[in-house]
């Protein structure tokens, strides 16, 4: 601007010197000083406007940075009230609420799972004790009645509350599985705290509802219940990466089990005057991940090291005066993979062992293949046996209280189990419990667009052996008359070997409802316990006969949110 305005000036001196070249000097004097003003004033003029654009420019750019800072400001305060304002939705009949940013979550669970069956049993099995199960109640019951909330908060805390109304054979009041509080900041560690059920095995890990058949096959679901299964004390390390899947846990009780002491489903009630304590664990592995295929290869473990001390002080009470109650006992047994009977009886039960601690172990592997699933496993236990106090006779009228040393016990179990999905869908694996999920469901049921959702059939063998040394004849005299001998077989456990044929056809209209019909035919091999034989001549051990042959049918109406 200022070198045009320079030359602009000088054309105008020019012009101006050459017409004052033509008149007299006075005149051209005086000419040439109008002329001088003339272009100082249109000099001034020119340096207003420049100034006053200049001025213009100047405010033109306070206005953008302003309105630069105020739509800052109006993106801050937006972002700040979507951070706070919390989202609501409903998937597959779940409703969860949400912050904007994710950091805070809610969403109500529930499971619903209405059982009704019937026990076909041959006629010879009302000569059985009650304890052997001659009449098992058919009928209907509330399996499973799940209600409870999980999410997170501030990010990396997960929690989860769920609490059951249903039941094993009878309906309860209600009663605490879940509920816990996780830390996931240093994915892919995060660790657990409170009550659960600690990872054991690839069915442990199984969702209830994503379950094949009505109940878990019975060695795996007896591990579980060792040290783990719902409800149980724990704190647990877990690592959860794409290929491996790691779990370490310490547990404790059972919360319903806080005073008492029931052993592994079943046993008597006694007071507990202390918990008892374990660790457990589980290790997977994924050599296989493809679109269309997931393999997965495990082994776990556990180790009672620590039984409820069923007396005080943790005084070892039987292995000192005849008759007297343990310091520790435990008891395997198992219902036949279906629970409608009203008394909960277990088939196959070893009964009260005193212990001092119990171990078990296992290896298990599973597969999908576009619409075919698989998976098998075997289970073996082992109890560490204590010493047990008799009055021994060794003749009539003389006898001294003595311990006998009982052989430890070893027992084990194996299953494999498998589905063909005939509508196309998967069973997804799901990496966070190394586990597979039921079928995500492609077309729901729907009379209007002529689909009928997925329609699964499945099969499974499983084999519980609860048998140890049950023909051994060791035994010691524990009464001595002039007429008779009462023998004593401490060494004999016969809990029976209890072998399962299960076929299921499961039908899910949609992602939350699943209707399930199932056929079992079980076969009981189990002889009764020989406590005591009572004979003037040579002792033999008991035969007597405690198992069966029967089947059931059953339907299952369920619906998971």
């Amino acid at each position: 601007m200022k070198a045009i305005t320079t030359i602009f000036a000088a054309v105008l001196l020019a012009g101006t010197s050459s017409a004052a070249l033509a008149a007299t000097p006075d005149a051209r004097i005086q000419s040439l000083e109008d002329q001088i003003q003339s272009l100082a004033k249109q000099l001034q003029d020119l340096k207003a406007d420049a100034a006053q654009q200049q001025q213009a420019v100047q405010a033109q750019q306070e206005a953008l940075k302003k309105s630069q800072a105020d739509a800052v400001a109006q993106q801050a305060e937006y972002k700040k009230q979507q951070t706070t304002t919390a989202k609501a939705s409903v998937t597959n009949g779940r409703l969860a609420v949400a912050s904007a940013d994710g950091n805070f979550t809610a969403a109500v669970r529930g499971l619903l799972q209405v059982d009704s069956g019937y026990y076909m049993q041959q006629g010879s099995a009302t000569s059985l004790p009650t304890a052997y199960g001659p009449d098992l109640s058919s009928g209907t019951n509330l399996r499973r009645v799940f209600l409870g909330l999980q999410g997170k908060v501030f990010g990396d805390w997960n929690y989860y509350f769920l609490y059951d109304f249903g039941g094993s054979s009878v309906e309860t009041p209600g009663h605490i599985l879940y509920a816990y509080l996780q830390y996931d900041g240093l994915a892919p560690w995060s660790f657990r705290v409170g009550a659960y059920p600690a990872p054991i095995n690839l069915e442990d890990s199984t969702a209830s509802a994503d379950l094949m058949f009505f109940e878990r096959n019975s060695s795996s679901n007896l591990q579980r219940n060792i040290a783990g299964a719902e409800g149980r004390d724990g704190i647990s390390v877990l690592y959860t990466g794409e290929r491996i899947y790691g779990a370490l846990s310490l547990t404790g009780n059972k919360i319903a089990d806080g005073a008492k002491a029931y052993g592994a489903m079943g046993g008597t009630a006694v007071p507990n005057y202390d918990e008892q304590s374990a660790v457990s664990g589980r290790l997977a592995y994924l050599p296989v991940a493809t679109d269309d295929a997931h393999w997965i290869v495990g082994v776990n473990g556990l180790d009672v090291f620590s039984l409820p001390n069923l007396v005080p002080n943790g005084a070892a009470s039987l292995a000192t005066v005849p008759g007297a109650t343990a310091k520790g006992t435990y008891s395997f047994a198992d219902l036949p993979e279906f629970s409608v009977d009203s008394n909960g009886i277990s088939l196959v039960s070893t009964g009260a062992l005193a212990a001092s601690h119990v171990t078990s172990w296992g290896v298990e592997t599973a597969a999908n293949y576009q619409n075919f699933y698989g998976q098998a496993g075997y289970t073996g236990y082992a109890v560490h046996r204590t010493p047990i106090a008799y009055n021994i006779y060794s003749a009539v009228g003389t006898f001294a209280p003595a311990p006998v040393q009982p052989s430890n016990n070893s027992f084990s179990g194996w299953y494999v189990q498998g589905s063909w999905i005939i509508t196309g869908e998967n069973r997804i694996y799901n990496p966070a419990t190394a586990s597979f999920t039921g079928p995500k469901v492609s077309k729901p049921l729907s009379l209007k667009d002529g689909t009928w959702g997925a329609l699964e059939f499945a099969a499974r063998f499983s084999d519980l052996n609860l048998n140890s040394h049950k023909d051994d004849a060791s035994n010691v005299v524990t009464a001595w008359t002039a007429a008779s001998r009462t023998y004593t077989y401490y060494n004999t456990v016969r809990g029976g070997d209890q072998k399962i044929v299960t076929l299921a056809v499961n039908w899910y209209p949609n992602a939350a409802v699943r209707i399930s019909a199932d056929y079992q035919y079980i076969d009981v091999s189990r002889l009764q316990t020989p406590a005591t034989v009572t004979t003037a001549a040579t002792p033999v051990l008991a035969t007597l006969n405690g198992g069966q042959k029967l089947s059931t049918v059953a339907m299952r109406f369920q619906l998971s949110l």
